[in-house]
Formats: C-alpha cells, sequence, structure tokens
C-alpha cells in the first residue's frame, strides 16, 4: 500500500473518523487509497503531505478561482496551511480566530474519494470566512466603529 500504512492504521482512523456510524464500507472501498493517504498524512509523512498538495491542489485552486475569483485562489493556496494545522496542530491550535475549526484529515473516512472532501473543506473554509467578515461589519455598524451612514445621519438627526 501507498506511504507504508498498515491495515491496522486504517481501520483505526475509520473507527475515529465515524465509519461505524455510516455504514457503507462498500464506498469506503472505493476510496482506500485516499484512506491510507490521509493516513499517512496524520502520521506526519513529508512526502505525504507534498502529494496531496501535488495531486489535489491545481484543481482546488482553479475551482476556487473559477468560483471567487482570485480571493478564492489565495484561500486555495492558504488551504494547505490550514489542513495541515488542523491534522498536526495542538488541540488548542485547531480552531482558528473566528471560531471556525481548520480542518481535519482525521475527519474523512472514505465515503467519498479524498479530492471531493479537500473541496468541501475548502469551499465552506471560504464561505465561513466570508460569513465572518460580514458579521464584522455588521458589529462595527451597530457599535459605531464605522463611518456613519449619510441615510441614517439624516434620519436621525434632531
Amino acid at each position: 500500500m501507498e506511504f507504508s500504512v498498515r491495515p491496522d492504521e486504517i481501520v483505526e482512523h475509520l473507527s475515529q473518523a465515524g465509519l461505524a456510524v455510516a455504514n457503507r464500507p462498500d464506498r469506503v472501498l472505493q476510496n482506500l487509497d485516499g484512506v491510507a493517504h490521509a493516513v499517512a498524512c496524520i502520521r506526519g509523512d513529508a512526502r505525504a503531505w507534498i502529494e496531496l498538495a501535488n495531486r489535489h491542489g491545481w484543481c482546488l485552486e482553479r475551482a476556487a478561482m473559477d468560483r471567487h475569483d482570485v480571493e478564492g485562489g489565495l484561500c486555495a493556496r492558504r488551504f494547505w496551511v490550514d489542513v495541515r494545522r488542523g491534522t498536526l496542530g495542538a488541540p488548542e491550535d485547531r480552531v482558528r480566530d473566528d471560531g471556525w475549526p481548520y480542518p481535519r484529515l482525521q475527519w474523512f473516512a472514505g465515503l467519498r474519494p479524498l479530492r471531493h472532501w479537500l473541496a468541501d473543506r475548502l469551499f465552506g473554509g471560504i464561505e465561513a470566512r466570508a460569513e465572518s467578515a460580514h458579521r464584522e461589519r455588521l458589529d462595527s455598524l451597530a457599535t459605531g466603529r464605522s463611518l456613519a451612514s449619510p441615510a441614517v445621519s439624516a434620519a436621525t438627526a434632531p
């Protein structure tokens, strides 16, 4: 098996990823290479991390740019740092400043291809960042830390 991942490591990973709840062994068998790749990354295998970015990085970046322009491409490039931090980081380092968790390969249960799972995490992260930025703008409007709206100023003037 690629990256010298043992079957017992795969079984342990799948049980921790919640496969017992999903109960779809046929799908996992189709995606076993992705599971082994995730296990190797979780172990900290440098070659596995490089292969992960080489295999999936270009298509994720292209898809993110198609959907979100340049900002999407930048998010796709930062994505690998986020996945690595979520996967290998200490528990206190697995949450972003805005409270959203970094994606973790420990969550990958092999129910679909690894590239699809990664794409969902990337686009979910982009949406979470957009939501957090939107909340910050609303909070700054509510607390008066931003420029006053001329319409609001005119409506509230004595």
